[in-house]
């Protein structure tokens, strides 16, 4: 049976959607090539009234990874 390894990620949020997916991607891209999968990701554009929305909340990314026995 395979083991796997989880990691939450706190990804930080950019007010600017480019530059925000940028952001995202170049982490994610380094993240991977240590392993990790993204496991799961929200990144739905959230209303202005809703907190997820505020810019100093990070994006949070759950990653996998097989572990070596």
């Amino acid at each position: 049976m395979k083991r796997i390894e989880y990691r939450v990620e706190e990804l930080p949020f950019s007010e600017h959607f480019e530059t925000h997916i940028k952001e995202v991607v170049a982490r994610l891209s380094e993240l991977g090539d240590e392993g990790w999968e993204v496991a799961s990701v929200d990144l739905t554009w959230h209303p202005s009234y809703s907190p997820a929305a505020q810019p100093h909340l990070p994006v949070l990314v759950l990653l996998q990874r097989e572990v070596a026995e």
